[in-house]
């Protein structure tokens, strides 16, 4: 998965799920999607869940094909550069464990225009 995203511009994307046979996987209501961007050997700088939107109004649902939102504010947080971009599950059926489900990279570009008051 590789994400480009701009500063100070909301970005929506779809994220779908497959099983190793490369069958799309269904999700039980109690699972939960999750979603963490940060640099490759520190901690998450967004981490958050379907459970609830950041303050600032990023999401992620819990279907599958998942829609995701990086808002405006939350990417705002973010220098420009590379940041590496998970989505995972928290299997409620295993001890809500969390598992991988795509591992990318999320590309943080800096907009010459700044900050354009666009969700």
């Amino acid at each position: 998965m590789f994400v480009t995203v701009y500063r100070g511009r909301t970005r929506d994307f779809t994220v779908t799920v497959f099983d190793p046979n490369d069958d799309q996987v269904t999700f039980r209501t109690e699972d939960v999607m999750r979603l963490k961007v940060g640099r490759v050997g520190g901690a998450p700088i967004l981490d958050f869940d379907s459970n609830a939107a950041t303050s600032n109004g990023s999401s992620v649902a819990d279907a599958n094909p998942c829609n995701v939102r990086l808002a405006q504010g939350d990417l705002n947080l973010l220098e420009p550069g590379i940041y590496t971009i998970e989505v995972g599950i928290v299997d409620d059926s295993d001890a809500d464990k969390f598992k991988h489900a795509q591992t990318g990279i999320l590309s943080l570009v800096d907009t010459m225009l700044g900050d354009t008051g666009l969700a």
